[in-house]
């Protein structure tokens, strides 16, 4: 009993208030009213329940509390049959939920809650009767029920694994039929490829790899060979090589299998020769090119484009090795020889990278040495104008060649003095003292040991004092 019932209690007796207790009853009843009107069941009882111990006739307070009773049933029968469902127990769902729909057909989802259970019953019971099926090898009927199963339910138990698995056990059984009729037949082929589809899905499937085995020994021949002579007329000699080999493994007098194979072995190998030496071709391996160019016409003379190539490949590396020669001999400033490697290079190859560049520079280096040994020709004869003449054109050349400019400069000198010897001279001739000490003492100044230079000028000194 509640502090708030004992409280209405004692206001209900003789000596109480009744305006105090009509307030206190009607505060219940508008609290009771709220509690209904918010779904609260349980507090609303509690606060009829007070008022109906205070005064039992007070407004609608019975029939109010009968309302909610029913209610509080309905609420506990739908929670308890929401938790059967939810737990599996189904016939405990449907004892609760079948209630609650009989009371109040529109309470809540529970009429939903019941098909449902209903339908978890219906499904259990096609489950099994699927399950029988399977296991009397019924497979159309069990085809039929777990159909039925995953059109209600599709994500239901196994039912999809065991749909598709009767259905797989049904395409088992005709297939085998079919299988069989094709052998009666002799349409191996056709035999071979249902048994392969057999063995496959099932591989201990009744006699399916026997059969296999025997379909595919007969159509297993014929099919290589249609397929090598095809690749043999390709040209496809790997493909070609193969099958008929595995022809003849199986059966070396199968009609031309074994002439067949030895010819596409022979061809393959010039095939193979024949990428060999393209490769090599193409690389500028002329020597390697050549080699393999004179197995493939060893092979077969008129094999298309060999000969040609051969040649080709030949001229190509005489191009080379001419080439590397007149590198050689560049590089060892043999000039001439340099020469005639490269002029020989562009008379077979006129656009062979270089060869034009280092014929030139061969050249140009063979002038420049002729003409630096004309010049110390010139230069140990003392013919300095002629050495002047030659280390010019040196000079004009390329620049800065050895010692010319060296060279060059003594050449000018030597000329310069010899012109001021011979103007010295002349002077003292002709009596002009004064100018051929003048020209003696311009030699001494820029060489005091050129000639007798140094005696002519004291004689000059002495004849002037």
């Amino acid at each position: 009993m509640t502090r708030e019932t004992v409280r209405l209690r004692k206001a209900g007796q003789p000596h109480g208030d009744g305006t105090e207790r009509d307030r206190q009853l009607a505060d219940l009843y508008e609290k009771a009213q709220l509690c209904i009107a918010q779904r609260a069941w349980e507090e609303a009882l509690t606060l009829l329940e007070q008022i109906s111990l205070t005064k039992p006739d007070y407004l609608d307070t019975s029939d109010l509390t009968a309302q909610v009773w029913r209610e509080v049933r309905l609420a506990q029968a739908y929670s308890r049959g929401s938790g059967y469902l939810e737990r599996g127990d189904l016939d405990g769902a449907l004892g609760c939920l079948s209630w609650v729909v009989n009371e109040s057909p529109e309470y809540r989802d529970a009429q939903a809650k019941l098909r449902r259970a209903q339908q978890q019953v219906r499904l259990i019971e096609l489950y099994r009767r699927g399950l029988n099926y399977y296991s009397l090898g019924r497979w159309n009927e069990a085809i039929e029920t777990f159909a039925t199963i995953m059109a209600i339910e599709p994500g239901y138990r196994h039912a999809l694994d065991l749909l598709q698995d009767s259905r797989q056990r049904l395409n088992l059984v005709n297939l085998h039929s079919t299988g069989m009729a094709m052998i009666e037949d002799e349409e191996w082929a056709a035999a071979a490829e249902i048994f392969r589809q057999i063995q496959a899905v099932s591989p201990g499937y009744g006699e399916t790899e026997t059969r296999l085995r025997q379909a595919e020994r007969m159509r297993a021949l014929k099919s290589l060979y249609e397929r090598g002579r095809k690749a043999y007329e390709a040209g496809e000699w790997s493909q070609a090589v193969d099958l008929l080999d595995q022809i003849v493994t199986v059966d070396p007098a199968y009609l031309d299998a074994r002439r067949l194979l030895r010819e596409a072995m022979h061809e393959k190998q010039l095939h193979y020769l024949s990428q060999e030496a393209e490769a090599a071709f193409n690389n500028g391996q002329w020597s390697e090119a050549i080699e393999h160019y004179q197995a493939i016409i060893s092979m077969r003379a008129d094999y298309p484009g060999a000969q040609a190539r051969l040649i080709e490949a030949q001229r190509a590396r005489q191009v080379q090795q001419a080439f590397t020669e007149g590198v050689n001999m560049f590089q060892g400033r043999r000039w001439l020889d340099a020469m005639v490697h490269f002029e020989e290079v562009l008379a077979m190859d006129p656009t062979y990278p270089k060869a034009r560049e280092l014929l030139d520079k061969a050249s140009l280096q063979r002038s420049l040495e002729d003409l630096y040994k004309q010049a110390h020709h010139h230069l140990h004869e003392k013919n300095w104008t002629e050495a002047e003449e030659v280390l010019v054109q040196i000079q004009a050349l390329q620049a800065g060649y050895r010692d010319v400019p060296k060279l060059l400069e003594r050449a000018r000198l030597q000329q310069q003095l010899g012109n001021l010897y011979a103007q010295g001279h002349q002077a003292w001739t002709t009596g002009l003292r004064s100018e051929a000490l003048a020209a003696f003492e311009q030699i001494m100044d820029l060489d005091p040991d050129y000639r007798d230079v140094a005696s002519q000028l004291e004689r000059v000194q002495a004849m002037r004092s």
